[in-house]
């Protein structure tokens, strides 16, 4: 929803500004620049949440592999500590999972 708020704002910005230079009217010229630089503003805050969101999904699958190979050793191995640890290792990743989707249904709801 911000990312379209963002566009629609970039476009009156763009819009506003040109009728600005048409006109001639300086207020229409600087305004439009502002609801553009708006426009860059609300982009960048998007990133920023879409980047935070990623690294907790990264956390979980790099925790998931992580478990996955230490249960594999354990079975090999006959270690049942590397077993367990192993699967211990997935369960947390799944809870980072559910995390993130709360994070995630949060934001949704907030927009």
């Amino acid at each position: 929803m911000n990312r379209a708020e963002a566009v629609t704002k970039n476009i009156e910005g763009k819009t506003q500004e040109v009728i600005g230079n048409i006109t001639g009217n300086p207020k229409d010229q600087v305004m439009g620049k502002a609801k553009q630089i708006e426009s860059q503003a609300l982009n960048v805050a998007e990133d920023v949440k879409d980047s935070m969101s990623l690294q907790g999904r990264a956390k979980a699958v790099t925790k998931n592999l992580e478990g996955k190979v230490q249960e594999a050793v354990g079975n090999i191995t006959g270690n049942p500590k590397d077993q367990a640890m192993g699967k211990a290792k997935q369960v947390e990743s799944q809870a980072l999972n559910v995390v993130e989707d709360m994070k995630a249904k949060g934001r949704d709801m907030l927009n």
